[in-house]
């Protein structure tokens, strides 16, 4: 038995439905789960991975994601894409006393994600609606 991916626009359409009525969803399994439920009722082979959904709904620019995370001892030498939503990261840089720069983390160019050279590793996702 096959499955469909749903549109953008249609993931997008539903999510905004959801947290626009809910305000804030505490998990990103939480807000998968209420958009997999109305996804399901338009075509019950329709399928949407979290990584998708919360992707679309940082696109949307009206939900604000807020991210918890648990650091780790793996220090990391560079980044190049973001573990939360794909965009482009950056170096974060600071000048030494001798006019030297240094890499003290790395930032993402479209989300609010960050990490010094310990890696932080994202555990958990808050949606809050800023419509």
């Amino acid at each position: 038995m096959g499955y469909e991916i749903p549109k953008e626009d249609e993931v997008k359409e539903i999510l905004l439905k959801i947290m626009k009525r809910r305000g804030i969803i505490e998990s990103q399994a939480e807000l998968h789960r209420e958009v997999v439920k109305h996804l399901k009722r338009r075509n019950k082979d329709y399928k949407l991975s979290e990584k998708r959904m919360r992707i679309i709904a940082l696109a949307t620019g009206k939900v604000r994601i807020e991210i918890r995370y648990k650091l780790t001892d793996k220090i990391i030498e560079s980044m190049d894409k973001c573990p939360v939503c794909g965009g482009d990261m950056v170096r974060i840089e600071n000048s030494t006393l001798d006019g030297e720069n240094v890499i003290i983390g790395f930032k993402c160019t479209k989300c609010p994600y960050w990490t010094g050279r310990n890696l932080r590793v994202p555990i958990r996702y808050i949606f809050r609606y800023r419509g």
